[in-house]
């Protein structure tokens, strides 16, 4: 199975590269700004902007599934359009919290001020939900950096509870879908560290 990643420089990328690179049926194509700096072998780099079509498609040849390792709507369409033109119907986003206002209080107070209100506006899962792509987006809670690897995976239409997780554990929610562990299809998947339910915050903020 060949996997591309777009925004492959970024943080969840560094935990999640070598978890795909244990798989032997894995081929990774990172792509980015500046991926050739990048400090992994086995793996095809391509530079380049994700906000070029043309620049997209041609990264996109040979590709099953496109890990999205931003959130921007604008550019998740240009994405959407590349995949239509290199056949391509897979694809998982990381995303935010919030973008139906269902972040449950007590946690929902605190969120709302961090982020400006309760709801996230103009996120790819608008995209997404309106295309007839295999998605799963990722709405993530606060991320920090840690070995626990466990999640809770909440559907759409449940309240969010959690207020924290690990980069680990969202390489591994994405690990399980690629692997077929998982099988979030036209999904928008709340995640969060099992504990951290009820919190009125992060621990680390």
């Amino acid at each position: 199975m060949n996997v591309l990643i777009i925004g492959a420089g970024g943080q969840i990328p560094e935990v999640l590269i070598p978890l795909l690179q244990e798989q032997k049926e894995l081929k990774l194509t990172l792509f980015g700004r500046n991926v050739t700096s990048l400090p992994y072998d086995n793996v095809t780099k391509i530079s380049g902007d994700a906000k070029d079509v043309t620049e997209l498609v041609s990264a996109m040849q040979n590709q099953d599934i496109v890990y999205m390792n931003f959130d921007n709507k604008k550019i998740t369409e240009v994405v959407i359009e590349a995949m239509h033109t290199a056949g391509i119907k897979r694809i998982i986003q990381a995303g935010v919290l919030s973008v139906y206002g269902e972040v449950a209080e007590p946690f929902s107070k605190w969120n709302s001020r961090m982020m400006g209100g309760s709801v996230a506006h103009n996120r790819g899962v608008e995209a997404l939900e309106a295309s007839d792509l295999d998605y799963t987006y990722m709405r993530m809670t606060w991320l920090y950096n840690g070995d626990r690897s466990d999640y809770v995976a909440s559907p759409k239409g449940e309240p969010f509870l959690g207020a924290q997780i690990t980069r680990r554990a969202i390489a591994q929610f994405i690990l399980d879908n690629i692997v077929g562990k998982r099988n979030d299809i036209k999904a928008s998947i709340g995640l969060w560290e099992p504990g951290s339910e009820n919190k009125a915050k992060p621990d680390f903020y």
